[in-house]
């Protein structure tokens, strides 16, 4: 089929399919609101349903492939216990205050909230004893945990009695002893 053009030339026109012009279905160029509009309403709720059962591939907060499922947490800013683990494990021997100093101008530079440096120096010193008690053979994460809740400072486990470290949660006599031996 060909129509002629305005300039008295003949064009060659799309081809027309008759089985879709007599059904009314709409051309693929038709915008998405015209071709809803001509769908059969059997058709039209096959296609929400099609529509409802495409799910994102990934959705936010799942477990990636080889994760465990459930919540895992992201930090928006920069992770402080990272900052504080690389800070003790940079003074083995402890730190001055000059050190301190300049390791609070340095959380600064990284974007933390240092307003409250006694906050900030009591999860050092929790850091600091963590930190010791992990090169300790038999404490795992919970042991680890059990004993920086109790005492806080390595200065304070130090002082701790072998009764009282064998007293905590998941510890026994034996442990206790190589803990106050390792601290001491």
């Amino acid at each position: 089929m060909q129509n002629p053009s305005s300039d008295g030339g003949a064009a060659a026109a799309a081809p027309i399919d008759a089985a879709t012009e007599s059904r009314g279905a709409p051309s693929p160029a038709d915008p998405p609101a015209v071709k809803a509009a001509s769908l059969s309403p059997r058709a039209r709720r096959a296609a929400a349903e099609k529509a409802v059962a495409r799910k994102p591939a990934k959705a936010p907060g799942k477990a990636k492939k080889g994760e465990k499922g459930g919540f895992v947490h992201k930090p928006k800013g920069p992770d402080l216990r990272a900052d504080l683990r690389a800070f003790v494990q940079a003074q083995p021997g402890g730190w001055g205050h000059d050190d301190w100093v300049a390791f609070l101008d340095h959380l600064r530079g990284r974007g933390h909230d240092t307003a409250d440096e006694a906050a900030i120096g009591l999860e050092l010193e929790r850091e600091r004893l963590a930190a010791t008690l992990e090169r300790i053979q038999g404490m795992g994460p919970r042991r680890v945990r059990a004993v920086v809740d109790r005492y806080d400072t390595l200065y304070s486990a130090c002082r701790a009695d072998v009764d009282e470290i064998a007293a905590l949660p998941g510890m026994n006599r034996a442990l206790a002893e190589r803990v106050r031996q390792a601290l001491a």
